[in-house]
C-alpha cells in the first residue's frame, strides 16, 4: 500500500522582499503576481531572486525538519515567490527543491495564496476561488449575497500520485479570528460548509474515498483537551463526515498546538488535516509530529531544542507550526 509523508505549514507572509524600483521593470510586482505556470515561474526564479536571507531560512529549516513528500502552504504571495523559496532555501536545508510547485492566486486583499510543494507527482489541481456561496448551495453569511465568494483565500484541490495510485488533498486558510473569534464564526462556518459541499461533488459518497482536508482554518475544537462548541470547523467532522487527526493521534491534549497567540498567552491546534472516514480506518495510529523548533521563545510551554537564531518573539520561523503524518492510502487507479 502507498504512503506518503504529508505536512501542512502557514509560512506567516511569505511575499516578495525586493525593491522593484532598482529592477527597472514596469509594474513588476503585478507582473510577477500575474505568472500561473511553474515553467515561467522557473524561468524569472534564474535570473530573478525576489525573497531575502534573513527573512526565509528559518522557515526555510522548520519546512525541512518535517521531512514531508507534500506540504500544503499557507500565506504565499505568488507562484514566484513559492519557486524562490523552493529553489533558493527549502533546497539548502533539506538536501533538493521539493521540485512540484502548485498556486493559483485567490482572493486574499494582501495578496496571500494557498499553494503545494510535492516531491511526488501532481496529477490534477483546480481552484475553487472563484467559486461562491450560491454556486456552492451554501447560506451566506452576515450581510453577504449568494453572488458573493465563498472563500476568503481558496480550496486549492489537488490529486497526488504515488505508485499509480492518487490521493485528493483539499487545501485551505480560513479566515482569520481578527475582530473577535466568535464575531468572525460565522464565515468560517460558512467556508466549512463550502468546502463539504466541494468534496460532496467531486465523491458521490465521500466516506467510502480518501481524501484529506487540510490547511490553516483559523479556528480550535478543543483548547488543551477542553471540547468547544462555539467552533466554526463543525460541517467538517458533524456526522462523521471527517477525522480531526490530531485530536484522535496525538493523546497528549497539551501537545497539540500549532500556534500561541500570545497577547493572551493561548496555545491552539489551528492547523488540521481532516480525513475522510475510510483513510482514517486505514491509518488508526498514525506518525504524526509537530515541528516546533522555529517558534519564538516566548511559546513557553516548548521546552525542547530551538533552530540557531530564534528570538523572544522575532526572529522565527513562523507564527504557526508545522504539522507531518505519514499516511498510508489505497486510493484509487491512475488512468491508463
Amino acid at each position: 500500500m502507498p504512503q506518503i509523508r504529508l505536512a501542512t505549514f502557514n509560512c506567516e507572509n511569505l511575499m516578495m522582499r525586493c525593491d522593484f524600483r532598482r529592477a527597472g521593470i514596469l509594474n513588476a510586482r503585478q507582473r510577477l503576481t500575474d505568472v500561473d505556470t511553474a515553467a515561467v515561474a522557473a524561468q524569472v526564479d534564474a535570473v530573478f531572486n525576489v525573497l531575502s536571507e534573513d527573512d526565509r531560512t528559518l522557515t526555510a529549516q522548520a519546512l525541512a525538519a518535517t521531512e514531508a513528500d507534500v506540504c500544503a502552504l499557507q500565506e504565499v504571495e505568488n507562484l514566484v515567490t513559492l519557486t524562490a523559496f523552493d529553489t533558493r532555501y527549502v533546497a539548502r536545508w533539506a538536501g533538493e527543491a521539493f521540485g512540484g510547485r502548485v498556486l493559483h492566486e485567490g482572493n486574499d486583499t494582501r495578496g496571500i495564496d494557498v499553494g503545494l510543494l510535492s516531491r511526488v507527482p501532481v496529477v490534477f489541481q483546480r481552484s475553487h476561488a472563484r467559486r461562491t456561496y450560491g454556486s456552492l448551495d451554501v447560506a451566506p453569511p452576515g450581510a453577504l449575497t449568494v453572488n458573493d465568494l465563498a472563500f476568503r483565500r481558496d480550496c486549492l484541490e489537488v490529486d497526488i500520485a504515488v505508485d499509480g495510485r492518487a490521493l485528493t488533498l483539499f487545501v485551505c486558510h480560513f479566515k482569520s479570528m481578527h475582530g473577535g473569534r466568535l464575531r468572525t464564526r460565522e464565515i468560517r462556518l460558512a467556508e466549512a460548509q463550502a468546502v463539504r459541499r466541494i468534496v460532496a461533488e467531486r465523491f458521490a459518497d465521500p466516506a467510502a474515498e480518501e481524501w484529506v482536508i487540510i490547511g490553516d482554518f483559523n479556528d480550535y475544537r478543543e483548547v488543551d483537551g477542553v471540547a468547544l462548541n462555539d467552533s466554526g470547523l463543525g460541517p467538517l467532522t458533524d456526522e462523521g463526515f471527517a477525522v480531526d487527526l490530531a485530536s484522535r493521534a496525538i493523546p497528549d491534549a497539551l501537545d497539540r498546538w500549532t500556534h500561541h497567540f500570545a497577547e493572551d498567552d493561548v496555545y491552539g491546534a489551528l492547523d488540521h488535516m481532516f480525513l475522510s472516514p475510510r483513510l482514517a480506518a486505514l491509518n488508526p495510529a498514525p506518525d504524526i509530529r509537530i515541528v516546533r523548533a522555529g517558534t519564538p521563545y516566548r511559546a513557553e510551554r516548548y521546552k525542547g531544542p530551538r533552530f540557531p537564531g530564534i528570538g523572544w518573539s522575532t526572529p522565527k520561523a513562523s507564527d504557526h507550526c508545522p504539522m507531518v503524518a505519514t499516511l498510508k492510502f489505497d486510493g484509487r487507479a491512475l488512468p491508463a
